[in-house]
């Protein structure tokens, strides 16, 4: 297999974020030019892929496109060149990745006076490699699905090469080995027909220590599901999880079942401390329940779930909208306050959301308490509208969405030059009918934006209203006296009373903090 395919799915990754582009013959670049090592015995390393980008002077994130790329020859070296223009870049960075090896990044300033760089000797870490047994008492457990998932805590190495989730099968010795691996936690589970039966929070592969992972026994876990009046619910789904015990190790499902004809459950389930497991049971119309701090041992469980309530509604849409569009209607409690923030860490999500093609004007959502509910419309092209359903009495709705979306635009200057801010971050506040119930703060960028070269922002398909903006900008300059690059950052809150007209918006240099190195 050849380099380049065996890096495929990472380089995919890349290209996701870094649109490819070629270097122009006008254009200043500088050459880089080094030897790749191994770090334990100092030998080159031959086929290595080596990548560069040039990092723009005035972007508050590193903005890398990694456009040119190479390979090392027989003796571990290599030649490539970068973007090297001082009225746009200040650094660049060079990655390096290879099957056998840890992938890493580099980060170099530039000089304006420079366009040679002997970066010498790189050194590269091989891959880490974990061996292990599954013990049975009394046969061996042959053709278990083994799991690692990388924990969640950030690691000194460049983490988006590392896959997060490795999965194998014991041999018929009981035996497995996972290779490709960083120096980073993992949790480990052992499954045998979908069912968990070893998991290790935390495991060290950088230990090199072998692991024997001993089968303890199964217990059964049974119980009854019954709707309000006590009649049996069958098939509902039950799912028995584990929870971490770190805050950045994983949750586990260890198993999972349905109830049968008369409403009854059996789930074997890995032996498990009362406190880390809990059981959630559901079924289509119904609310889900749950239950914390399961204790296997005591009595069955008799579990009751209550039937939800179903709303309707008719959407009257934009004529614009095309055939093949979708509507989105999402529910939330009547009593929620709805307004934009810029908090990403205080979502007020919908409690749920569902989509449906703008050639069905009319919609059902079910499975809702019986309680007054905002119902918000909204859409690509259609602005926001919203309503109040009593699901506990009439249970309809007509909301008229015709209205058009905005554009929320502007430009944004230094105050001192009048001269445009180029790459500054510029952050919308967003209202909760713009969230998704899978939303964290990680999921939010589709509301910033960069500016220009002219330092124009815009928002499109915006609802009008009251927005907040969040804005940062960096200023870099060079100290000639040491030849380093000090960067600041500026930040201003703007609010914006309307959208439709642009917006003329002037930061101070004199405000800003320097970044930290």
């Amino acid at each position: 297999m050849s380099l380049k395919r065996s890096l495929l799915p990472f380089l995919l990754l890349c290209a996701a974020f870094a649109p490819i582009f070629t270097l122009h013959a006008e254009t200043p670049v500088a050459s880089l030019h080094g030897t790749f090592v191994d770090a334990e015995n100092r030998q080159p390393i031959a086929g290595l892929l080596v990548r560069v980008a040039s990092e723009k002077r005035n972007s508050v994130y590193p903005d890398r496109d990694f456009a040119h790329e190479t390979e090392t020859d027989a003796r571990g070296t290599f030649s490539i060149t970068t973007l090297n223009d001082a009225q746009h870049y200040y650094a660049f960075s060079l990655m390096a990745l290879h099957p056998r090896y840890q992938a890493r990044l580099w980060r170099f300033e530039m000089s304006p006076d420079k366009n040679r760089y002997d970066l010498g000797e790189l050194a590269m870490r091989k891959m880490l490699t974990l061996h292990g047994s599954v013990v049975g008492a009394s046969q061996t457990r042959t053709g278990c699905v083994v799991r690692l998932k990388m924990h969640t805590k950030s690691a000194d190495f460049f983490r988006a090469a590392a896959q997060t989730e490795l999965t194998t099968e014991t041999d018929n010795q009981g035996n497995f080995v996972f290779t490709e691996l960083y120096p980073i936690e993992y949790t480990l589970t052992i499954s045998e027909n979908n069912v968990i039966i070893g998991y290790i929070e935390s495991v060290h592969p950088q230990n090199g220590e072998r692991l024997t992972v001993p089968v303890p026994k199964l217990e059964t876990l049974h119980g009854t599901v019954v709707d309000a009046q006590g009649s049996p619910v069958s098939e509902a789904q039950l799912y028995a999880m584990r929870h971490r015990e770190t805050p950045n190790g994983h949750v586990a499902l260890l198993a999972v079942t349905e109830t049968d004809s008369n409403g009854k459950f059996q789930l074997e389930v890995l032996e498990t401390e009362p406190s880390l497991l809990s059981v959630e049971i559901g079924k289509k119309g119904y609310f889900t329940t749950g239950y914390e701090n399961v204790d296997i041992g005591e009595k069955p469980l008799l579990v009751t779930l209550e039937k939800g309530v179903a709303i309707t509604g008719r959407v009257i849409l934009p004529t614009h909208i095309p055939a093949d569009g979708h509507y989105a209607v999402k529910i939330f409690p009547v009593d929620i306050p709805l307004q934009p923030t810029l908090h990403p860490m205080a979502l007020l999500k919908p409690l749920l959301t569902k989509r449906f093609p703008v050639t069905e004007p009319t919609f059902t959502i079910e499975g809702l308490f019986a309680e007054k509910y905002a119902v918000y419309v909204v859409g690509d092209g259609i602005a926001a509208a919203s309503g109040e359903v009593d699901a506990a009495a009439d249970r309809t709705a007509l909301l008229v969405a015709d209205a058009p979306t905005k554009r929320l635009h502007g430009y944004i200057y230094w105050a001192d030059t009048s001269e445009p801010v180029h790459n500054a971050l510029v952050t919308r506040s967003w209202y909760p009918w713009e969230l998704e119930p899978y939303d964290i703060s990680m999921t939010l960028e589709r509301f910033e934006t960069e500016t220009d070269a002219q330092g124009q922002f815009q928002f499109e398909n915006v609802t009008e209203g009251r927005y907040q903006l969040h804005i940062r900008a960096v200023n870099t300059a060079r100290d000639e006296t040491t030849g380093n690059y000090q960067r600041t950052l500026t930040q201003k809150l703007v609010d914006i009373p309307a959208c439709g007209n642009a917006y003329y918006i002037y930061i101070g240099r004199q405000d800003g903090t320097p970044f930290r190195k």
